[in-house]
């Protein structure tokens, strides 16, 4: 199967890479750690992976910003109730934590999507924001990435040594330390919108 999605990769790169950065437009995840797999397998170059990926974040941080700048307020009065509050406490996270919530919002599950939009409400300056926005962007993509290589790596080693049926149990080991880490920031998430109120 993984031999099926590296030449299908492949023979497609140039659409692979346009998702990457579609997908890194529009949400900040854990894409980073398959892209650094796919390097390793050699299905990917790394150059215009990194290049998907950076460009896709800041783009989509942009967005975000300025959506947040210049319609803000009109958008949240057009939301339901429900989304509308959980926008309020996101924001209350950033007025709370300021520069740190910029460098991790993309990684609470909950707040990634919206990431900084709230930012964008707020009264920082774009050229404060901008610099911050790029060491955020560099830090997710830096620490996901690495992670993904040395993973790849592992998994290179043990599809040589034709141990294919360690390859699935470490995935799913993978996604389930990566599941239960998202969770625990979840939860240090609740733990600060509690302090907050």
């Amino acid at each position: 199967m993984f031999e099926t999605i590296n030449l299908w990769i492949q023979d497609h790169q140039q659409l692979v890479y346009t998702l990457i950065f579609t997908y890194c437009v529009s949400k900040a995840s854990i894409l980073p750690v398959f892209v650094g797999i796919f390097v390793v397998s050699e299905s990917l170059l790394i150059g215009p992976s990194m290049a998907a990926m950076i460009s896709g974040a800041f783009v989509g941080d942009m967005v975000r910003f300025w959506l947040g700048r210049k319609y803000g307020d009109a958008i949240v009065r057009k939301l339901p109730d429900s989304f509308s509050k959980w926008l309020g406490k996101t924001m209350r996270l950033f007025e709370h934590y300021g520069v740190a919530y910029i460098m991790l919002c993309r990684y609470p599950n909950t707040v990634r999507s919206i990431s900084v939009f709230p930012v964008g409400m707020s009264s920082m300056a774009f050229m404060r924001f901008l610099p911050l926005s790029i060491i955020s962007i560099l830090i997710w993509i830096g620490a996901f990435f690495a992670l993904g290589y040395v993973l790849g790596e592992g998994m290179s080693e043990l599809l040589e040594r034709n141990l294919t049926l360690l390859s699935p149990i470490l995935l799913v080991m993978f996604l389930a330390l990566g599941w239960l880490g998202l969770r625990r920031i979840d939860k240090l998430e609740q733990q600060a919108e509690k302090a907050i109120k």
